[in-house]
């Protein structure tokens, strides 16, 4: 295969719907290798769709309406899902992406000082650093070499992460939480699965109990992380505002499990989605050489000085649009699930409280009635006489409402910056062979990893 193609032509990889609904047997079976292949065709083409007969298993939403009415208009009426807390609460607790009511407003509160635009620059440096320490050791080496770009930007962002909001966490630690976030994702569409069928929390499944000492793992390694912060207080970052955080109404601080359950979320949602992102990033630059030629372009002429800064980033509008693109493509974040406490009415269609809602972003943002020719790479949708034009629940990869991501200025602004980092020395190529499978596993992660060639400049 030809390592030339241009943008103009390129549709990357994507899953193939089923035609039609499956029957319960192949919807879970293509559920578990992959939920995205037991989204059938329809769902691509109609606002709503449900599965099930008697009582819908599951009510997929793409209508933009809809969905700003789901999540922001009538928020109340349809909160987050028992099943995103039956399975995400095992590695993240109670925190902020799982709790609900007054705790979720709480520790919303608390956090966001740190996400605020002007701090969030400030860590620029940081994020550079970490990512010119990945170039020297891909430089060093001096020709061009294979390697899993997937694993190279888990890495990165991780360091960014345990060097930022997070400090404290030493490399045989990262190591430890890199591997059992993985083991916990691999797992994790049985435990999905198993939700939708309302089998009980204990049944067992395949991975049960390797997605259980993974979770372990996780919150031991925290949970010493906090035992040696509290034996030597100080710092202004996330570790050292919830030990000395205060309820403002009960003037209670945080208990140990409280603190645990959000910098779990936190350490787990910090790195993965931004790694994604770049992952994707990366392999769509280097199956459209043309786009990362212009990129550099751009990169090369905003750097006044040796390194990316801070000031750089709002030089880059072609780089920021091709990592909108990317996240259009391959959002990290690829569902979005609620339910409904009432009987309520969707677009015609009568459904019985407790529904399951599912917000599939990776079709709604390959939706065929809401973007001309959807599964083509084209950055330029995202030039800002296109982008006005797209309503806010048409493109949402970091979600939408009062619950949308925290993190979602943090993890722009360290997909660009590492993004030029990366390109100022390095040029990426595509092996001519892996065409990976998007495959659904809380984040959207290549089926084989990402293989890439890497080419010092």
């Amino acid at each position: 295969m030809n390592d030339t193609l241009t943008s103009d032509a390129f549709y990357p990889p994507t899953v193939k719907p089923p035609d039609q609904a499956q029957s319960p047997w192949r919807f879970f079976s293509r559920f578990v290798r992959n939920p995205l292949r037991a989204i059938p065709l329809s769902v691509y083409t109609e606002p709503v769709v449900s599965y099930g007969k008697k009582r819908p298993l599951v009510t997929w939403v793409t209508d933009p309406e809809l969905i700003e009415r789901i999540l922001l208009k009538d928020a109340a009426q349809f909160p987050k899902t028992a099943l995103d807390r039956r399975v995400l609460t095992p590695i993240l607790g109670d925190g902020i992406l799982t709790a609900e009511g007054e705790s979720w407003r709480w520790q919303r509160k608390l956090a966001s000082p740190m996400f605020r635009y002007a701090e969030l620059l400030s860590h620029v440096p940081t994020m550079v650093n970490a990512t010119e320490e990945l170039v020297a050791d891909w430089t060093s080496r001096g020709a061009a070499f294979s390697t899993d770009i997937e694993e190279a930007m888990t890495d990165v962002t991780f360091s960014v992460i345990a060097r930022t909001i997070l400090a404290g966490i030493d490399e045989s630690e990262a190591k430890a939480v890199k591997r059992s976030t993985r083991t916990y994702l691999d797992r994790i569409s049985w435990e999905v699965a198993a939700a939708m069928l309302r089998w009980p929390e204990a049944r067992w499944h395949p991975g049960k109990g390797s997605m259980r000492s993974a979770a372990m793992e996780v919150r031991g390694i925290v949970q010493r992380l906090l035992d040696q912060r509290r034996t030597a207080p100080g710092g202004s970052d996330l570790v050292a505002r919830m030990i000395a955080s205060r309820h403002p109404d009960t003037g209670q601080p945080m208990t140990d499990g409280e603190t645990i359950d959000n910098l779990a979320t936190f350490l787990f949602a910090g790195h993965e989605t931004t790694a994604k992102a770049l992952t994707w990033s990366l392999y769509l630059l280097a199956r459209a050489p043309d786009w990362q030629d212009r990129l550099r372009d751009e990169v090369r002429s905003a750097v006044k000085v040796q390194h990316v800064a801070a000031g750089t980033l709002e030089r880059l509008p072609l780089t920021t649009r091709v990592l909108k693109e990317s996240m259009r493509l391959y959002p990290p974040a690829p569902v979005m699930t609620r339910h409904s406490v009432d009987e309520f009415d969707l677009a015609g269609t009568r459904l019985p409280k407790s529904s399951l809602i599912v917000i599939p972003i990776f079709v709604l943002h390959r939706h065929r009635r809401l973007w001309p020719d959807p599964d083509r790479f084209e950055p330029d949708r995202f030039l800002p006489e296109n982008e006005a034009k797209i309503p806010r629940t048409q493109f949402m990869p970091f979600g939408y409402g009062p619950r949308v991501c925290i993190g979602s200025s943090f993890a722009m602004i360290e997909a660009t910056a590492i993004l030029a980092t990366l390109l100022q020395s390095v040029r990426f190529g595509w092996d001519g062979r892996h065409e990976p499978e998007p495959v659904s596993r809380v984040t959207l992660r290549p089926k084989g990893g990402m293989p890439l060639i890497v080419k010092p400049l």
